[in-house]
C-alpha cells in the first residue's frame, strides 16, 4: 500500500516519513478588524477570497489551518498557504490581483483599427464576405501584423459587424432560363 502525501493535508512526506507540517507563521501587518474591515469592503472578485482567508487566518478566538480556512472560503490548500506567504512577505500589497495591466500591446493601433473598419465597410478584396480568416489575412498583408483567424473574427464583431450569409437558391426558385442554366452547369460539373 503507498501512502500518498494529500490523503492527510497537515502531513507531507520527508525522507519516506510523514511528518506534521510546520505551521505557517502569520505576520500580523494589519489588525484583525483592519483585515476584516478590508474583506467586507473589497469588491475585487479575486481579492476578496484572499482578504477572506487572511481574516479567518487572522483570527486568534479560532486557530484555523490554512486547509481548514481553504475549505471555508472554497480555495485550494496550496492557494491558501500561498496567499499567506505573499502576505507575510508583502503585507497589504501581496493580496493585490497581480494579473492587471500584465497584458500584451494592442495589435492594431487606433489608427489602423479606423483603417480597418473603412476596409470591412467594402467588399473584401477577393470578393465574396468578410470572415475572421479575412480579416486576419487582409492586416496580415497590409500591416504585417499576423494573428489568428479567431482573432480576426473578434475584431470584426467588435467593430460592430455581423455574420453575414448568403441568401440559399434552390433551382427551383429560379425562373426558366436561370433554371437550364443551372442544370448546364451541375451536369458539366
Amino acid at each position: 500500500m503507498v501512502l500518498i502525501p494529500y490523503i492527510i493535508p497537515q502531513l507531507h512526506v520527508v525522507g519516506g516519513n510523514p511528518m506534521p507540517r510546520p505551521q505557517l507563521p502569520f505576520v500580523r501587518h494589519r489588525t484583525v478588524n483592519q483585515i476584516r474591515a478590508q474583506y467586507r469592503s473589497c469588491r475585487h472578485p479575486v481579492e476578496k477570497p484572499r482578504w477572506h482567508a487572511l481574516w479567518l487566518l487572522a483570527r486568534t478566538d479560532e486557530p484555523r489551518t490554512p486547509a481548514q480556512v481553504a475549505d471555508l472560503v472554497g480555495l485550494s490548500a496550496v492557494t491558501v498557504r500561498e496567499i499567506l506567504h505573499r502576505w507575510n512577505d508583502h503585507g497589504p500589497d501581496g493580496v493585490a490581483d497581480r494579473r492587471r495591466d500584465n497584458g500584451a500591446e494592442a495589435k492594431l493601433t487606433p489608427r489602423r483599427r479606423q483603417a480597418l473598419y473603412a476596409a470591412l465597410r467594402e467588399r473584401p478584396p477577393d470578393g465574396g464576405l468578410w470572415s475572421g480568416p479575412k480579416v486576419a489575412r487582409y492586416v496580415a498583408d497590409r500591416w504585417q501584423v499576423t494573428v489568428r483567424p479567431e482573432t480576426g473574427w473578434r475584431w470584426l464583431v467588435e467593430l460592430g459587424f455581423s455574420l453575414q450569409v448568403p441568401r440559399p437558391s434552390h433551382p427551383k426558385s429560379a425562373d426558366p432560363p436561370r433554371r437550364r442554366a443551372w442544370k448546364k452547369t451541375c451536369a458539366a460539373g
